[in-house]
């Protein structure tokens, strides 16, 4: 692995690219005892895109060097994004790992099931929470609207950073009746902008079973549809906006304790710009199961759940600037803060300190994940 990554780099210092990239400093520290350092060390990326008439090329690699503990130390060598691009007077399409986002909502979004989450490190920048996918990606154009076609070969699921006890991970096997595939429309009305998708792919997120052979708890990744939909509207110095999917999953009936029933997930969001520089996006979430059987659905599903999440954001341009993200899940009365403040220190040279805190009782999905709770602080230098 080293070795290529040292033959592209010595490829790359003889094409004329475009080199861009940062250096980066950074230290979390966990929230929980024994209070040590979760993360400790530096990462240089580096950034190169080239260009030609109909072709773009586009890599970024991180050298990651981190202390801690023995199996944590020492040099990391990985790329973030790797795909060439080829474009056509109506058409783009990507190769290669990069990022797939869908959805319009913030921070919740259910049509938004291609591109995993690194729940352990959800820090100020979307590059270290979010992990791309190795993936063909065709974007066809016709006046205000477009058609984008996905295909993702390679299944990647969410990092939780949790285990659950005498349980192993079963991923899907890799090979092409496992491939995953969607497509979503998308155009503008009269100020409104819409899309439809369809996704046919493995759940992101594991759910925990039992083997019917060794009945020792599996936590698999099983096979689902989902039909979303999502739009904007601005009126002045609001935003509405709106996301929501129907989730289709192996248990149509609702009769297998063992896997999930069929259910719609969707966010309702305003968005304020109160003034030049504070912005507010309060949003409300709901998740409702479909199909119910009292006496046959597992422990861990809920009929009926209900939260809401509020983004604040307050900037001075060319300074500073402060954002809050939260989520509240009323029921569990379990709950997200991501609190982030960035400060300029000059050009090229930002700071960043925040903190990334999950609460609740064990058994609700921000408890579970309380032991990755963190104050961080990273200093990065662009280039």
């Amino acid at each position: 692995m080293r070795r290529a990554v040292f033959l592209l780099l010595a490829w790359l210092s003889l094409t004329a690219g475009d080199f861009t990239g940062y250096m980066k400093f950074y230290a979390h520290q966990s929230l929980v005892s024994p209070y040590g350092f979760s993360r400790f060390g530096s990462r240089f990326q580096l950034n190169m895109k080239k260009s030609t008439q109909r072709i773009d090329f586009f890599s970024s690699i991180d050298f990651d060097l981190r202390a801690g503990h023995l199996s944590e130390r020492g040099l990391r060598i990985y790329p973030v994004e790797a795909y060439i691009t080829f474009h056509w007077k109506a058409a783009d399409l990507r190769l290669g790992r990069q990022f797939v986002f869908w959805g319009k909502t913030d921070w919740i979004n259910p049509t938004d099931n291609i591109t995993p989450w690194d729940y352990t490190n959800i820090t100020a920048e979307i590059e270290d929470y979010r992990l791309a996918v190795d993936a063909a990606k065709l974007d066809l154009y016709f006046g205000d609207s477009s058609l984008e076609l996905v295909l993702v070969p390679f299944f990647r699921p969410n990092h939780l950073g949790m285990e659950v006890p005498g349980a192993r991970e079963e991923i899907p096997e890799q090979k092409p009746e496992n491939w995953q595939e969607g497509l979503r429309f998308s155009s503008e009305v009269k100020g409104l902008n819409f899309s439809l998708s369809y996704w046919s792919g493995f759940d992101l997120h594991p759910s925990v079973v039992p083997d019917p052979s060794t009945h020792a708890l599996v936590m698999k990744h099983p096979r689902q549809q989902v039909f979303g939909a999502d739009f904007d509207y601005a009126i002045g110095s609001f935003v509405l906006k709106g996301e929501g999917a129907y989730f289709l999953t192996g248990d149509s009936e609702g009769t297998d304790p063992f896997t999930k029933n069929p259910y719609i997930h969707y966010v309702l969001a305003l968005e304020w710009a109160a003034t030049p520089n504070l912005t507010a996006d309060l949003q409300f979430i709901e998740k409702r199961v479909l199909k119910w059987h009292e006496g046959l659905m597992s422990p861990f599903e809920e009929k009926t759940s209900r939260s809401a999440s509020l983004v604040l954001t307050y900037k001075k341009e060319g300074y500073w600037k402060f954002q809050l993200i939260s989520v509240y899940n009323f029921r569990d009365g379990d709950y997200f803060l991501l609190p982030i403040f960035t400060y300029q220190f000059a050009d090229g040279v930002n700071i960043y300190l925040g903190a990334t805190v999950f609460h609740g009782a064990p058994e609700t999905p921000f408890g579970r994940l309380e032991d990755s709770s963190r104050v961080f602080l990273e200093v990065k230098y662009s280039f």
